[in-house]
């Protein structure tokens, strides 16, 4: 900073008014300008190898607490994330995994993601028992000593550090094996992993015989996903692979009717007592199989006609292979998974506990009003019913339709239908389609 002390006292010398009133002023840009410096000089070759580091934890607690226990630290063969944007620009997620060189404490790598205990946390179950489980993040292999932290935030959007370790990559305990050699089937690379975004297909409940089915069905889901705007601007940065890991049975679990299936992932419907909500708990044989390859975004596919999915933001995608309404939900989880956009559909039996209404929820695509300035305000007609009402001929108008986020009351979303909310539509609306080339963009840059 001391450059910046002496053109200051340089202006200050030469007596010149102007320079002297926006002194302030001066200090504070130039002091954006150095630490936008900094930023952009974290050179990934510096603090990390091309290769991951893995943490694996489990995740406890109640609605109102919670507490990391780590579990393993594996060293993978893969890095396929960005070499050149080190710290996310995105306010996304409820955790963040925040890497800090030892020596000097400087932030040197940072994204965010949520969980499936997240989620749980909101059920009626978790006011009345403890519930762990099994999660993992991936940062970049370090050179030298880290510490790695995972930060939560609360109901009032503080975030607050709840683990903490300094970890020596020279650890022996580092596991450093292939667990698995399965085949991985390149279905479309387009460019380098560091410069694209990475899909990696997972099978579930494909047994041996049915690869080639597995295959089809990711073919079909490809070419669906490039029909729908903005991801048919992006193909060429788009990589997707696939990963041949055979179960033993066809199919998932069904536990509300009985069903209980032999498979890789151990997926299951009735997550949380919602029939259609399909998830799996097994993070570690997602993270085991999925690490013979590189990956951004982990999409598993179910072999099952059944209609349901889920998606975990920078977690997990999950949707089935033979529905009416596959492609349909295969794009709405995505929306999810990889830009952290809100359901839009609400419930006559309201949800309204899901989001503080005295707050404005992070997400890019819904709004409490409580502070609209952020989200789609500016791209509102000067003359505009407000709320506005959903009707034919506002249908395809951008305004402020009451609904969404689970709950009919108020919270708001942009568009009357979009594919956060129905399967009606085929396309995101204008807020969702932006929010999603942002972070296209982030990863082909």
């Amino acid at each position: 900073m001391a450059f910046l002390n002496k053109i200051l006292r340089l202006f200050e010398n030469l007596k010149i008014k102007e320079f002297i009133n926006i002194k302030t002023c001066m200090l504070f840009t130039c002091v954006l300008s150095f630490n936008q410096i900094v930023a952009q000089k974290i050179i990934f070759e510096e603090y990390f190898e091309e290769a991951t580091l893995r943490f694996d934890y489990h995740h406890a607690g109640t609605d109102t607490t919670e507490v990391i226990y780590p579990e393993e630290y594996i060293k993978e063969k893969y890095w396929s994330g960005s070499k050149k944007h080190l710290i996310s620009p995105f306010d996304y997620g409820k955790y963040k995994v925040v890497v800090k060189d030892a020596a000097t404490k400087a932030i040197i790598y940072s994204n965010g993601y949520s969980t499936l205990f997240m989620e749980w946390q909101t059920t009626p179950e978790a006011k009345k028992i403890k519930r762990s489980y099994y999660e993992s993040v991936n940062v970049p292999f370090p050179k030298n000593k880290i510490i790695l932290e995972i930060n939560s935030i609360d109901k009032s959007q503080k975030w607050t550090n709840i683990y903490s370790e300094e970890i020596d990559p020279t650890n022996y305990f580092i596991k450093n094996e292939n667990e698995f050699t399965y085949k991985v089937e390149e279905i479309q690379v387009n460019n380098s992993p560091n410069k694209a975004l990475d899909i990696l297909f997972l099978p579930e409940g494909y047994t041996e015989n049915e690869m080639d089915k597995f295959i089809a069905d990711v073919n079909r889901l490809k070419s669906s996903l490039f029909k729908v705007k903005p991801f048919n601007k992006f193909k060429k940065n788009i990589n997707i692979r696939a990963v041949l890991a055979p179960s033993e049975e066809s199919g998932t679990d069904i536990p509300g009717q009985g069903i209980w299936k032999k498979t890789a992932l151990n997926s299951n419907f009735y997550t949380f007592n919602s029939e259609r909500y399909l998830t799996t708990k097994d993070i570690k044989a997602i993270k085991d199989i999925a690490g013979v390859s590189y990956y951004d975004q982990i999409y598993i596919l179910v072999n099952t006609e059944k209609y349901g999915g889920g998606a975990i933001y920078n977690f997990y995608n999950l949707c089935t292979s033979d529905n009416k309404f596959t492609e349909e939900v295969f794009s709405h989880e995505f929306g999810h998974g990889l830009a952290w956009l809100a359901d839009e559909y609400y419930y006559d039996d309201d949800m309204s506990s899901f989001y503080d209404t005295t707050l404005e929820p992070r997400e890019e695509n819904i709004t409490t009003l409580v502070n609209f300035d952020k989200k789609w305000k500016n791209k509102l007609p000067k003359e505009l019913e407000f709320p506005t009402t959903a009707s034919p001929k506002n249908l395809n108008k951008i305004g402020v339709y009451e609904g969404g986020g689970y709950t009919s009351k108020g919270v708001y979303r942009a568009f009357q239908e979009c594919k956060m909310k129905s399967n009606s539509t085929k396309e995101f609306c204008e807020v969702c389609e932006e929010t999603i080339i942002k972070v296209l963009k982030y990863y082909q840059e």
